[in-house]
């Protein structure tokens, strides 16, 4: 980084506040949030105005990192795992077989198309196949944001919309983990090419995965039990301020322990060789599932309520730089294959969520509209796009706009499909609640069901509900 790197963060600091106004007027045309950040990147980066240049986002790859941190801790804390133990088989079963169908359809069209794909062209057979393995299980996500916002839209509730949250939630889990080991294999294939396959090159991957999995660990129970820890010291340097101030100090200082700490996994992470992203997961999974489920509710709450005030300005920072990144120029010659790749993923949905439904023992009147519910991408798939991007900068490029385009199609197409479901399961409450898709926070099963038990809205519930998470991942 050169001796005025400084510059483009300033720069960043004083778009912000337009880049925040391009979200807000997406939403005012019933966009999702997202889509007006990226665009919102598109006309402030190269392509556009310049005035993020390469330059800018190569030193602003840090920022990248430390949203990339917030995103993966935030996709791991949401995961609780007493939620889903009622409906086990049937989300194991359903997840398996989106997975798997999603996975070999996917990878089977681009390995026929890997020859003219811009990613591809020209590599071996071995390397192209890490590159498209990567982008198969990219294609296995789903949003959990665009879901809650569906739900809060129709105030759906019942076994239908329950099952779907479990599946969706505990599926970009795995995704994280799957994505974690290509990743790792991919890096492994594009530095030894033509050289042996020996004992040292495939304990690679082994050992990164296995420094994650402790770091992810150690990291988990410090941060349960940091967030356990009485706070009468602080309390005490307190007293004086009002009440009201008192708690907006509190909130302010473990909204930035905790995105210190989930950048401290990343850095950590990455000065071992190992996977960043895998290990901020496991921290939050580890983090929210302490044993006792008073501490366990008590430790998801505090992280809610700072992931509230988190995560609007990562979106806008993270989505903003990923619109600027994009190689416009390479429109037309993946755009078909964009297209091709959404239609095939949505038929491997269709036909891995039955499958998947059929042998998990769901009602019939369930299975048929399981798959509605599994088609929209949104900030997991894009975040994982750009870590990709980060990691292989010399195809990295090309497999995000690829990537990209599938995406957006997915966010744009799924929400309207997962309403008619609801509305067809007949769970929708029909709640006057305003009609967002944006990439919202996850939020576990229990605690959007409890949400939305209020039929009159007067229920009081905290920052960290629906509606305050709605701008997180």
């Amino acid at each position: 980084m050169d001796g005025y790197a400084w510059i483009h963060f300033l720069v960043l600091a004083l778009l912000a506040p337009v880049l925040l106004l391009c979200g807000t007027a997406a939403q005012i045309v019933r966009l999702p949030l997202i889509t007006g950040y990226v665009l919102g990147g598109i006309i402030v980066g190269p392509y556009c105005l310049g005035i993020l240049n390469a330059d800018a986002l190569q030193a602003l790859a840090v920022v990248d990192h430390a949203c990339l941190a917030i995103i993966a801790f935030s996709a791991g804390a949401e995961l609780q795992i007493g939620d889903v133990r009622r409906i086990k088989k049937q989300v194991t079963c359903i997840t398996l077989g989106i997975c798997i169908a999603t996975w070999l359809s996917v990878f089977g069209l681009l390995m026929a198309f890997a020859p003219s794909l811009p990613m591809t062209a020209g590599l071996p057979s071995g390397q192209s196949a890490a590159i498209i393995s990567l982008a198969a299980t990219l294609m296995m996500a789903r949003s959990p944001a665009s879901m809650i916002a569906v739900l809060k839209e129709t105030g759906g509730r019942g076994p239908y919309s329950s099952l779907v949250m479990a599946v969706v939630i505990v599926k970009d889990v795995v995704v994280f983990i799957c994505f974690a080991v290509n990743i790792e294999v991919s890096d492994v294939v594009m530095r030894k090419s033509g050289e042996g396959v020996g004992i040292s090159i495939l304990l690679e991957p082994v050992t990164s995965l296995a420094v994650s999995t402790v770091l992810g660990l150690m990291f988990g129970v410090l941060i349960g039990r940091l967030l356990a820890m009485p706070a009468r010291p602080f309390n005490a340097l307190l007293r004086r301020l009002p009440p009201a101030a008192q708690t907006r100090a509190k909130a302010m200082v473990r909204t930035a322990a905790i995105a210190l700490l989930a950048m401290g996994i990343f850095w950590s992470a990455l000065q071992l060789h190992a996977e960043p992203l895998l290990a901020c997961v496991l921290a939050g999974i580890i983090t929210t599932n302490r044993k006792g489920e008073a501490a366990s509710k008590a430790i998801h709450e505090d992280l809610s309520i700072a992931l509230t005030h988190l995560m609007p300005l990562v979106n806008m920072a993270f989505f903003s730089l990923a619109g600027a990144s994009l190689l416009l120029g390479r429109v037309v010659a993946t755009l078909w294959v964009a297209v091709a790749v959404y239609v095939v993923r949505l038929l491997a949905v269709y036909l891995g969520s039955w499958m998947g439904a059929w042998m998990g023992g769901t009602p019939t009147e369930h299975r048929r509209k399981v798959w509605q519910g599994m088609i929209t991408q949104a900030g997991v798939a894009m975040g994982l796009a750009k870590a990709v991007a980060v990691r292989f900068p010399s195809w990295g490029p090309d497999f995000v706009f690829l990537m990209m385009s599938v995406i957006m199609m997915n966010l744009f197409s799924g929400p309207p499909f997962f309403r008619s479901a609801v509305v067809a399961a007949g769970e929708a409450r029909a709640l006057q609640l305003p009609s967002v898709v944006n990439d919202a926070g996850f939020s576990s099963p229990k605690k959007l069901a409890d949400s939305l038990d209020d039929e009159d809205g007067r229920q009081k519930h905290s920052p960290s509900g629906l509606h305050g998470r709605s701008e997180s991942l």
